[in-house]
Formats: structure tokens, sequence, C-alpha cells
């Protein structure tokens, strides 16, 4: 698979795909890794509608809820960009990615210098880097004093449209 290299918004990306979705109004998606039924519900509907009007979404798709949307926006078309913590070259992608790839529907990205373990630190420089390409943030839930929630009072500087879809109560 081609793999390409480009500066974008002053980050070197390496990726593999149809790189001029970063070109688009992104909406970043995050979400906990543990979510009460009301913000899994609320944010596969918010997928789905995504994916209905071909709005492009990036994120990282790590946690459970973070995979099940990008399954949803895969199946329905939308196009999306997952953001590796590890360099894309080399990475073995699942077929689905691969299949998207192939339809111009997903770009898959990293850092150039990205490194080769996720670790939490790691994992937050690749959330700050989704944060950062997306016109806004969306998310599903953040549960009070994770490292999610964290995350956010720092993205609210970066002046961007901030959705909580659930609210932690």
């Amino acid at each position: 698979m081609k793999t390409w290299v480009i500066e974008h918004r002053g980050v070197l990306l390496g990726g593999v795909g149809k790189q001029q979705l970063l070109a688009l109004p992104l909406a970043a998606f995050f979400a906990s890794r543990q979510c009460p039924g009301s913000a899994i519900r609320a944010s596969l509907d918010w997928a789905l509608t995504q994916a209905k009007n071909k709005k492009p979404v990036i994120g990282s798709f790590h946690s459970s809820l973070e995979q099940s949307v990008l399954k949803l926006l895969l199946e329905g078309g939308g196009p999306a960009i997952v953001v590796l913590a590890r360099p894309i070259k080399n990475a073995a992608l699942p077929k689905e990615w691969l299949a998207a790839i192939a339809k111009g529907t997903l770009a898959v990205i990293s850092q150039t210098t990205a490194a080769s373990r996720l670790t939490s630190a790691i994992s937050m420089e690749r959330n700050n880097l989704v944060a950062t390409l997306a016109e806004e943030i969306v998310v599903g839930y953040a549960s009070a004093g994770g490292q999610l929630m964290g995350a956010l009072n720092s993205w609210r500087s970066l002046n961007k449209r901030l959705t909580i879809l659930v609210e932690d109560q």
C-alpha cells in the first residue's frame, strides 16, 4: 500500500488512503473507556447521522465506543480519518479499513515521529493531535476525573466548538 507524507497545520504526517480528507472540516470524536448506555445510544445515533450526511470524522478510535462509532461510519460510507499513535509504516491494518481506503472514504495517519510503543503520554499526545486537526470536538462521554475529562479542560483553550453528548452525572 502506498504511503504519503505531508505537512499539515505545522505537523508532519504520514498516512495511507485519501489524504484530501484532511482538507475537509473534521469533527473529532472521543469517548471514555467506560460509558453508560445513554452515551452509547447517543454516540451511535450521532455516528449514523455523520455517515448519512457524509460528514468526516477524525479520531483515534481506541476505546470500545470509539471503535463502534468507526464501524458505523465505515459501514455507512462516511468519510473518516484514523490517527494512530504508532508509525503508519508497516502497520497492519484491519481488512475493513483496507476496504474503506480502497473506496476512498478512509485515511489512516500518524505523526512521522510516532513512537512504536503506546504509553499513556503518547496516547494523550495522539488525542491532542486529533483535537488540533479538527474543527469541532464531540465527546460521547467523559467520566469525571478521567484522562479525557482532563484533556477536555485543556482543549477548551483551542476555541473550537465542543459538544458533549452525555454529561457525567
